[in-house]
């Protein structure tokens, strides 16, 4: 058992709380949501199902970066592209956590070179303490310290991604809920 950060049940609430944010912050319908695989998952398909399963496309990408460390490589490798165009769409981003903005960074400019009538980025966790490159956020779950973290997804070296809460290996802190920016 690992010390829980944020229990299934806070989750839960807060992806709730962000598909009403997203739906009143003014994004274009219909939505072209992309998920980065694999550590946003989980929170993807409940945001979609919150979000009451959206008519525009659902896709996914794969990028790289972590591999079976702890810390970042500081380099973001395209493992798996979108199978859909996204030229002219509402792109919405959904990542499980922005650590030192590389790898959105890496994404948005990926994304961008595309054509998309706009992209939006939603993370369910954020870690500003460990930034290195600003990267724009317009809806963040939680704002946690520097822990690594697992479970809801996100994994240790393949594993844990089934836990139901999000828990570290590390000494657990207080967390907040940091909201949408408008």
């Amino acid at each position: 058992m690992f010390p829980v950060l944020i229990e299934e049940a806070v989750l839960q609430q807060r992806v709730a709380d962000l598909a009403t944010a997203i739906q009143q912050s003014g994004q274009e319908a219909p939505l072209h949501m992309v998920a980065v695989l694999e550590g946003a998952r989980c929170f993807s398909e409940d945001l979609c199902a919150a979000l009451g399963r959206p008519s525009g496309a659902y896709d996914t990408i794969r990028l790289a970066s972590y591999g079976a460390e702890r810390e970042s490589s500081g380099r973001v490798e395209l493992v798996e592209d979108l199978k859909t165009d996204v030229a002219g769409a509402s792109v919405l981003i959904v990542e499980d956590i922005v650590d030192t903005g590389r790898t959105l960074a890496f994404l948005l400019e990926l994304l961008r070179a595309r054509a998309p009538a706009s992209i939006r980025v939603c993370t369910l966790l954020s870690k500003p303490s460990r930034r290195i490159i600003d990267v724009p956020v317009d809806h963040i779950g939680f704002e946690i310290p520097d822990l690594f973290v697992i479970g809801y997804g996100m994994d240790l070296d393949g594993r844990h991604r089934d836990l139901p809460y999000i828990g570290t290996i590390e000494q657990e802190p207080t967390l907040r809920d940091s909201g949408s920016r408008p």
